[in-house]
Parts: C-alpha cells; structure tokens; sequence
C-alpha cells in the first residue's frame, strides 16, 4: 500500500503540478515568523510545497514587449490550477482524518499594528510563506533576489501551499552543491525601481539552510514598481509594462517610500473598489471577468536556468522599449511621439499622441480592463470630448 506522502505527491502531480515536496513544522521553526504555519493552522505538523511552471515562450514575449496579455492570462490559469490542487490535497488529507488548510497564494497578509487596510500596510509580511516552505521541502533555493530557483525552470514558477495537522515524513532541502543560483546578479540589473541591490547582502535561515540574498530597498518600493505606480527604469530607455510614471525620482528614506505608497494606494480606484483581490484572492481568481493585472517581474522574468539564458533575457528587457496606454486600455510599445499626461491619481500617463488627436466616445467598461487604466481611459476622453466640443463651429 502507498504511504500517504506517496499519495499526495502522486495526485499533486496528476492534477498538473510540476514539483511537490514535504516539508514539517520542526524544520521550519528556525525561519521567519511567516515560516511558520501554526499561523494558519494551529495543529499543522506539515506542508505540502507545489509548484507550476510559467509559459516559458509566453515570458519571453512578455519581457521583449512583443505581447502582454498573454502572461497575464497564464499567470491567472496558473492561479486556478494551483488553488484546484490544493483543495484537492487537502480534500485528500482530511479524508484520511487530518486537518488541513489550502493557503491563499497571494494578497493575505499579517495585520499591521495602526493599519486600518491594506492601503496603509509597509511591510506585507505574508500570512504564510510559500517560498521558505518550498526551500524547506526541497523544491528550490532562494535567489539573489530572493525569489524561489529551481533547477528546472528557474524562477519562472508559481508556488502553492498546504498545511496538514498529519506527521508527514519530510523531503531534504537542495544541497549547497546544487543551488540554482550562480549570483549573476541579473535580477538587480532587470528592477526598474532598483529594488534589489547589486552587491549588499543580508542572510534568511529555513530548514538549517542559510541563504545569502540581496539587502533589498523598503517593501513599499517593490509595491510601488509591480504595482505599476512606476515603470520607467533609471536609464529612461526602458520600462516594465506599465505607462504610468511618478514624474519625480523615488526617495531614498524608507519613511519617505512609505507614505509616498500610502497616498498612492489612497487614490487608486483599484484599492478602494469593494470588490478588489486583497479581499478575497480566490474570488478573483476565478472570475471570469477578473484582470490578472501583471507589469513587472521582470525580476523573476529575468531568472531562466541558464546563464546564457539569462544573459540573453536581460538584453530583451533593456531592448524591449517603455510602455505606453491606448485608450481602448492596452499597453503597447511607446513610440518617438508619445505624450505624457497629467492625471488625478498622483501620477502621470505615456499615451500615444494619435489617440489623443481622435475623437474618442465615452469607452466601455470591457471585461478584464484594470481600474486605473479604465479610470484614467475616462479621464483623458472626458477631457478630449470637452475639448473637442469646445472648438466646434456652432451650426
């Protein structure tokens, strides 16, 4: 008769999982308070790590700028596979008399002490951390840039999690002599905010691994860039997928990235709509009408196994241009005679100057647009229309 580990990585990978691994409660008592899963799971004894694979032609398009959607589409498919895994495995466990408890894989934070909502949150300390379960269970280690390597897929993976009150025999992380990561350092060279520095260190400890990684600016920072709030990198030749622009240089000060994230969380219609992920990530992961909102990553995007792979996805990157918003809500490549807008959100906009020569009727609320860009759609064709009607000839 199979064990019940056996059965569990067995229908974990039937189900479409890429990797699978075991890792328990014990090993993870030395890592970061988010390592631990009593958190969630006050009788948890182990963690079942899971990870699938990103579309590895669909990145490679998305960091040229050749196409954007499609990552986004298959990072939301991803999404769907990873939860219907869990539910599965967890399924599983409790039917052979355990509890368990299918983690959410993304948007669940730990309260913050004074914050009111996830607007005001700084530090985005995850309810449970995928990542260090995963190094724990053997699937990976932990980059330069802090992002989970594998030895197959690099860091192009999305990770699930869940937690089980049963005694599970555990995996053995992977060994030093087989650590993906060569410390190429091209994830720093790829941020456009400059998030992960290129030579300051600091060390994690899960599982008796000691990882050294990247000293990384404040998590507001990283907020900032993957959110979208700013694309464009130092150099002013290339952008992640986002058009929208501070128009000013990020602080330095954490205090400072802190409440420059706050006020823009506070003016995003995105955060303040009732109905947004940080409310129920599930929810919308499996709504059909529900945008898999992606810009940047470029930081994982980047991290294929190869050296020469990564070398060569670095070149697409800082080669693939800056993004620029039409106002039928795509993101396209920016060309010589984009404009940039003001808008009402504390930022500003790169639009291609055609679209703002036409007139333009009141846009649609299409399916699968993002509250900011459909906001700021509204906006400019308010303001076209207004304009518009204002230099008529009266007949």
């Amino acid at each position: 008769m199979d064990s019940i580990e056996a059965k569990i990585k067995s229908l974990a990978l039937r189900l479409g999982a890429d990797l699978v691994g075991i890792t328990t409660t014990a090993l993870l008592a030395d890592g970061p308070p988010s390592a631990d899963p009593r958190y969630l799971l006050p009788s948890a004894n182990s963690v079942v790590s899971f990870a699938l694979s990103l579309d590895r032609n669909i990145v490679q398009d998305f960091i040229s700028k050749k196409s954007w959607r499609p990552h986004c589409e298959n990072r939301k498919t991803i999404a769907q596979t990873l939860y219907t895994i869990g539910d599965r495995l967890a399924e599983q466990l409790r039917t052979e008399g355990y509890e368990a408890v299918n983690v959410d894989l993304n948007n669940n934070y730990r309260p913050e002490k004074g914050v009111t909502d996830v607007t005001e949150m700084t530090e985005f300390h995850p309810a449970f951390s995928h990542r260090y379960a995963a190094l724990a269970a053997g699937i990976g280690r932990l980059g330069w840039s802090g992002n989970l390597l594998t030895r197959d897929y690099g860091a192009l993976v999305e990770l699930g999690s869940v937690l089980t009150s049963a005694a599970l025999t555990p995996d053995t992380p992977m060994p030093d002599e087989a650590h993906p990561c060569d410390g190429c350092k091209m994830c720093s060279l790829v941020c456009p905010v400059g998030m992960i520095h290129p030579k300051a260190s600091t060390q994690v400890t899960v599982a008796g691994v000691t990882e050294t990684i990247s000293r990384k600016r404040p998590n507001t920072c990283c907020w900032i860039g993957c959110t979208g709030y700013e694309g464009l990198a130092s150099s002013g030749t290339w952008s992640n997928w986002s058009p929208y622009r501070l128009g000013r240089p990020l602080p330095e000060d954490k205090q400072e990235f802190d409440s420059l994230c706050i006020r823009l969380q506070k003016a995003d219609p995105q955060m303040q709509a009732a109905d947004n992920s940080f409310n129920d990530y599930r929810q919308a992961v499996f709504d059909p009408d529900w945008f898999y909102y992606t810009v940047c990553g470029f930081c994982r995007s980047v991290c294929a196994p190869s050296r020469e792979d990564r070398l060569a996805n670095r070149k697409l990157i800082i080669n693939s241009g800056t993004a620029a918003l039409k106002l039928d809500g795509s993101h396209v490549v920016a060309d010589d005679n984009a404009v940039e807008v003001r808008t009402p959100f504390g930022l500003r906009v790169i639009v291609p100057r055609e679209e703002l020569s036409k007139e333009r009727a009141m846009p649609r609320n299409r399916p699968g647009q993002f509250p900011l860009d459909r906001e700021v759609v509204e906006y400019l064709c308010r303001h076209l229309n207004s304009a518009d009607a204002k230099n008529r000839t009266p007949d």
